[in-house]
């Protein structure tokens, strides 16, 4: 894939599909009324969907340059946007009822407001917004994108893990490519990136692995280096981004300066989800089922797809996955649970299924807990593509949102330092699920979840004070341990050997080639050293091999963050609003 060079190559083409596809959703708005009353099934789609699966395919193409708003805009009010910014934009939507006033919107809009205005003369530094779910900075930020589309500049907005995912698979290309050799493969990545683009839209900016950590430092230097305006919406506030992650400390910071200096950091609190507030005051599609009914899921699949054969799907780096029932357009995609959340699938597996899908239907969808945290970050993921894509994710379930996922939404207070930290030894040198510093991790939560829910009447944990007498227990006993050891060896030879050098016979058949070397006194000298010096480190590999409790823990907190996400997103997603949309980002009837 060639994600970049593949949107830049296509502009013209893009452009002229998002006309098509505004003025069929004109005509699709036009005879909706009289078709919405005629069907058999609350919210089931029409029977001629089917026959538009190639318009789909069209649109599922320029998927990377679609509208992002969720709703549409009349022409006047376009151009009012595209002449006088963000903000009058959102004025005139206010005005027509399909957005309610917030101060804390506005706030964000003036910023909005005035990187629009100086953009044209490059003074503009660029915005990190964070904030809860639901609460509009997405909102502002397609706003924002929006309007600027008439200033002359190139604008691309994307979802921040699919522009990760574009920049690890063409980063390994560069690696491999000789004429690179002059410029490391980021900064030509960055230089190239800054040639085509001249401001930059990231929605849900986060940091889950140490890859990402260590590349954002020299890629957002070489981006802000060369002039991109970044815009920026996140959960999450700068210092609290990868919280806990492995070794945070030695690459986040410097990122975090650099963040800070170009961009505005601004907060928008505000305690209501508008996406929770819009499914209480929309119809409702009827997608969703609980408690669970397959026949549900048999009708929706029929009305869509009118019936399928089992089939394949390409998913990212090459591979494919079954798919126990596949529409003859290939458009159209059942799982169950099992097969989409419980198998081997990544982010990027999930960003590939949905840009080649209009609706998935999933059956047998069960409520999730701590144990379940790999199956729910998955079902989060999906959801997150479905709704960032547009796609129609069609469920039976054994309860409602909430109550699927509620009970993981805690997990976003968990941290290190509420844990305990981690107990040494309990790395197993991986980091598969059956890991024991995984397995510690997740014990730690349930633990930590069953205490906040029984706190003593002064608020501490009950068990916090034993749980630190435990932990420096173990520690000591290692520590001991290494003493003895070392008192046992002596502390006679503690010389090092120097690399090229010999002393006496021991050294006198080393080639001046051999590499330095340390007597076993000497190392195990430097092993207490090192391990006295490491036991505040949480990332330390005595606290779990190579740091797999701390970035179980860190992981599992963004699971807390994520499933808030969803939440919000399936109740957005199961209103007639949303469907609507859909039907008209992929141009179906």
């Amino acid at each position: 894939l060639k994600p970049w060079l593949k949107f830049f190559e296509s502009r013209s083409r893009a452009g002229a599909m998002r006309t098509f596809a505004v003025r069929a959703s004109r005509v699709a708005h036009w005879g909706r009324s009289s078709s919405l009353a005629a069907r058999s099934l609350p919210g089931a789609p029409l029977a001629s969907e089917r026959a538009n699966s190639a318009l789909a395919g069209v649109a599922a193409s320029a998927s990377t340059s679609r509208d992002a708003l969720k709703f549409e805009l009349m022409p006047e009010t376009m151009e009012a946007g595209r002449k006088n910014g963000p903000l009058a934009l959102y004025e005139r939507l206010v005005e027509e009822g399909k957005l309610v006033a917030d101060p804390e919107q506005e706030r964000v809009l003036q910023i909005l407001n005035a990187i629009f205005h100086g953009s044209s003369q490059g003074a503009s530094k660029g915005l990190y917004v964070h904030g809860s779910v639901g609460c509009g900075k997405s909102m502002a930020m397609d706003l924002f994108y929006t309007a600027i589309q008439g200033r002359g500049l190139r604008v691309e907005r994307r979802h921040f893990h699919d522009f990760l995912n574009s920049v690890h698979t063409e980063l390994h290309k560069l690696k491999h490519d000789p004429t690179s050799e002059k410029m490391s493969p980021v900064e030509r990545f960055a230089a190239d990136l800054a040639s085509r683009l001249d401001m930059l839209c990231f929605d849900e900016f986060a940091i889950t692995t140490i890859q990402d950590c260590v590349l954002l430092m020299p890629l957002f230097s070489a981006l802000f280096r060369h002039g991109v305006v970044i815009i920026a919406t996140s959960n999450r506030s700068p210092d609290d981004l990868y919280t806990d992650g492995l070794n945070r400390h030695l690459y986040l910071p410097a990122f975090l300066d650099s963040l800070r200096e170009n961009c505005k950091v601004h907060h928008m609190p505000s305690s209501t989800d508008y996406r929770t507030l819009q499914h209480g005051n929309s119809g409702d599609a009827g997608v969703f089922c609980w408690p669970g009914n397959r026949a549900f899921v048999d009708r929706w699949f029929e009305e869509v797809a009118g019936g399928g054969q089992p089939g394949s799907i390409n998913v990212s780096y090459g591979r494919s996955i079954p798919v126990p029932q596949l529409s003859s357009c290939g458009k159209v995609a059942r799982f169950s649970f099992s097969d989409i959340c419980r198998g081997h699938l990544s982010a990027d597996d999930y960003l590939y299924i949905c840009r080649q899908l209009h609706t998935i239907l999933v059956d047998d969808v069960p409520r999730l807990t701590v144990d379940d945290h790999n199956e729910a970050r998955r079902f989060t993921l999906l959801v997150d593509n479905c709704y960032e894509l547009h796609v129609r994710l069609i469920c039976s379930m054994e309860g409602s949102p909430q109550e699927l996922l509620g009970g993981l939404s805690e997990l976003r207070e968990m941290t290190l330092s509420s844990l305990g930290g981690g107990v040494p030894g309990c790395g197993d040198g991986d980091t598969s699920s059956s890991s024991s510093g995984v397995l510690e991790a997740v014990r730690r939560m349930k633990e930590s979840m069953a205490e906040r829910a029984s706190r003593s009447p002064g608020g501490k944990l009950q068990s916090e004070t034993n749980r630190s007498v435990l932990d420096h227990s173990a520690a000591l006993d290692v520590l001991g341990a290494e003493v003895r050891r070392t008192h046992d060896s002596g502390d006679v030879d503690v010389a090092i050997w120097k690399q090229g050098e010999t002393h006496g016979e021991v050294q006198s058949s080393f080639r001046r080639s051999a590499p330095p070397q340390v007597s076993r006194a000497w190392d195990d000298r430097r092993r207490i050293s090192q391990f006295t010096w490491e036991s505040a480190d949480p990332t330390a590999e005595q606290q779990s091999i190579k740091g797999v409790f701390s970035a179980a823990v860190a992981s599992l907190q963004e699971s807390g963050f994520a499933v808030d996400r969803a939440i919000s997103r399936l109740n957005e997603m199961q209103t007639v609003a949303f469907q609507d949309l859909h039907r008209v980002k992929h141009c179906l009837s």
